[in-house]
């Protein structure tokens, strides 16, 4: 009998954890889902818990260990590829969004068809494991066929490394996504948005097995489907 409190006080937790809709993220696309759950609120009156704090992976793993995250926004690929004990009911589609090629200022660079020649001396992307981005550019890259590519080729870790150093001038081109390629785009010489040569890059509202039903994870399904979010996915690049 005495432990009948503490067992309905974390049967109260486990439902409580969920009384709201709750998102995550991985640390790309966090400014994007920001925006999503304060027009969340504003259009709603309801308020969207937020957690973030890493990658998508380490993300996953904290849903695995009951956060209460009902909703995870990524793109289908990463979270098919990922290793996690997270299972999803529900994949709502938001849209694609591409690969992008870009290049110094000063440079004669054009476009991708540019890899090949002279004008290009080095080139970066971020790193496959760890970015879609990145597994996207390899895929591009691999399907050209250009063994000499590889040894002009600079892998760094991120989306916002390829920005720096191609702004930078410390290469010449690089690949990375719409959004960076648009809030750069008074650094650096130029950009061409790729979208062949690779799997799509598909963005989802993953819904947390078992939560599918909850009223307030409907909601904000609802609300990604609104005029609004749509406005705000175009702005961070994705194509509804």
């Amino acid at each position: 009998m005495k432990f009948k409190p503490l067992m309905i006080a974390a049967a109260f937790l486990c439902t409580s954890a969920y009384a709201e809709v709750s998102i995550t993220t991985g640390a790309g696309y966090m400014p994007m889902s920001k925006e999503l759950a304060k027009a969340y609120q504003q259009a709603t009156g309801q308020k969207a818990v937020e957690n973030y704090g890493g990658n998508i992976g380490q993300m996953l793993a904290q849903v695995a260990a009951g956060n209460g995250v009902n909703i995870v926004i990524s793109d289908l690929g990463t979270l098919k590829r990922i290793k996690s004990p997270v299972q999803f009911s529900k994949l709502q589609k938001l849209g694609n969004t591409p690969l992008v090629f870009i290049w110094k200022k000063g440079s004669a660079i054009t476009g991708p068809q540019d890899l090949t020649t002279d004008k290009v001396k080095t080139f970066t992307y971020p790193d496959p494991k760890a970015a879609i981005y990145g597994r996207a550019a390899k895929e591009y890259l691999d399907g050209l066929n250009v063994p000499s590519l590889k040894d002009k080729t600079m892998q760094i870790a991120s989306v916002p490394q390829v920005m720096a150093y191609v702004s930078k001038g410390e290469v010449d081109a690089g690949f990375l996504n719409r959004t960076a390629a648009r809030q750069g785009k008074d650094k650096i010489g130029g950009s061409v948005e790729i979208t062949q040569g690779y799997a799509p890059i598909e963005m989802v509202a993953a819904v947390v097995k078992g939560q599918e039903n909850d009223k307030d994870v409907q909601a904000f399904l609802n609300f990604l489907n609104s005029e609004g979010a749509k406005k705000l996915l175009v702005k961070h690049g994705i194509d509804k």
